[in-house]
């Protein structure tokens, strides 16, 4: 097979989950075109995705040194550095491909945009979950920057941004989110702790009340059985010989 067609096929293959297979067609195109670095980029993808990530570090390398920038390059290499905690040289990569993504003015085609920035996302969860949440944030921005429009990971910085205490910053992001999705039930959850943790319980039970749907809403219901249980208890207060009326402790 042609190595242009070959290369063609085997981003094909990937898209189908066929990586083994297409790990076995980049090869063939690599041996014949191994000064090719869209090549060299494509069997590293195949080989990370089929479980091989050193082979495939190998691959992104080469790729860098026949073409140092190459943006994707960069970012999926930071990718796989990051996974076996060589966070320096991870970064040092992330850096080169902002400045080279910021040098292009962002004219990136859509679909690598797209793909680009689910990678950022997916590195902000992985940065999250190794406890490192300044990494975690700033890896979820620039998801968004590349693409804004994502409302579940606005609703991720958001929540990322409450859980950390940056209350004001949250509510900034919650307020877009909600702005293009009102009907969102996780935001309208999110956007009640936001306010019960503020001390506004009257917002907070009025969020919570509009989660209508599935998991979020038994959240929802439970927070309001918790607002109910919260509230002063009440007795009976004489007003007179026979009036009697409600008063609070």
């Amino acid at each position: 097979m042609d190595p242009q067609q070959a290369l063609a096929q085997g981003r094909h293959l990937i898209g189908l989950g066929r990586f083994a297979d297409a790990v076995r067609l980049l090869q063939q195109a690599a041996y014949h075109r191994p000064e090719w670095p869209d090549v060299q980029h494509q069997l590293a993808l195949a080989l990370s995705l089929a479980g091989e990530p050193l082979r495939a570090e190998s691959h992104l390398q080469r790729a860098l040194e026949l073409h140092p920038d190459y943006a994707e390059a960069h970012l999926n290499l930071a990718i796989l550095l990051f996974e076996r905690g060589a966070y320096q040289v991870a970064r040092e990569h992330l850096r080169a491909f902002d400045r080279l993504v910021h040098k292009s003015g962002g004219h990136l085609p859509e679909a690598a945009l797209d793909d680009l920035a689910q990678r950022h996302a997916a590195l902000a969860e992985r940065y999250k979950s190794y406890g490192l949440l300044d990494e975690a944030e700033e890896e979820m921005r620039r998801a968004l920057r590349l693409c804004p429009g994502y409302g579940d990971w606005r609703l991720r910085l958001a929540r990322l941004l409450f859980e950390r205490g940056q209350f004001a910053a949250a509510g900034e992001q919650l307020e877009l989110v909600l702005r293009a999705r009102p009907e969102l039930d996780e935001a309208r959850l999110l956007q009640g702790r936001l306010a019960s943790a503020q001390g506004d319980t009257e917002a907070a039970r009025a969020a919570w009340k509009l989660v209508r749907d599935g998991s979020a809403a038994a959240q929802a219901r439970a927070l309001l059985d918790a607002l109910e249980e919260s509230r002063p208890a009440a007795r009976w207060v004489a007003g007179g010989d026979d009036d009697l009326s409600w008063g609070a402790r």
